[in-house]
């Protein structure tokens, strides 16, 4: 049986929602690690992947604090010593940063459900992206899935970001939101368009988490 280990924070951005499901139907063992057990002693478990989740700190120039320093060279040492990552929203900044890249702060936070085109599987989601940070460099990487302005998902050797939360599902989103202080009126759309495809959502990303495993393993 593979082990799992998920960071993410205790209660914000911490539910799995279709990367569980996933998780679940190939037999992982789930080991959960929230952010402030991070501390500058802390070592990551052996484990067979690393899944780093998002939140509302930052990793963009000028807005990196101490704790997400801390979190880059954690996540850069994981990844040099060989082991598998998987990175979602903040998860994939850190990765960026991690490979000597970049993301920058933008003046307004992006929010949409969308349809992504990734190399070798096509068409895939549409899932959330909800964002004020945007990947702008990872050198180093493939990168997967792109637009003008940002990277989207991109691999460098055993580490894959993916910056959409593949991870959402309509009722996730709708508690991530409230939990955050958005407006029903701000999330109430994204509610809705993730829940005409949620089963889509579901399927891509079990697809996207495949095609990483596969070529991890």
């Amino acid at each position: 049986m593979p082990t799992a280990i998920v960071l993410s924070e205790a209660n914000l951005a911490h539910e799995l929602g279709y990367v569980g499901d996933w998780l679940d139907s190939r037999d992982f063992n789930v080991q959960r690690i929230y952010r402030d057990e991070v501390t500058d002693n802390f070592k990551f478990p052996a484990a067979d992947l690393l899944i780093n989740m998002g939140s509302l700190s930052s990793v963009a120039t000028g807005y990196i604090t101490e704790n997400s320093q801390r979190e880059i060279d954690k996540v850069g040492h994981w990844i040099s010593a060989g082991n598998n990552y998987v990175g979602l929203c903040f998860g994939a900044q850190v990765l960026a940063v991690a490979l000597g890249g970049e993301v920058q702060r933008q003046p307004l936070v992006y929010k949409a459900v969308v349809p992504l085109d990734f190399t070798g599987l096509g068409t895939q989601g549409p899932w959330v992206r909800w964002q004020e940070d945007f990947i702008i460099k990872a050198p180093s990487a493939v990168i997967d899935s792109r637009v003008d302005e940002a990277l989207l998902i991109f691999h460098a050797g055993n580490a894959w970001g993916v910056q959409p939360h593949v991870e959402l599902t309509p009722e996730t989103l709708e508690r991530m939101a409230i939990a955050i202080g958005v407006s029903e009126s701000d999330y109430e759309p994204l509610v809705t368009a993730l829940g005409t495809y949620s089963e889509q959502a579901q399927d891509s990303t079990s697809a996207l988490l495949d095609h990483i495993w596969r070529n991890l393993t």
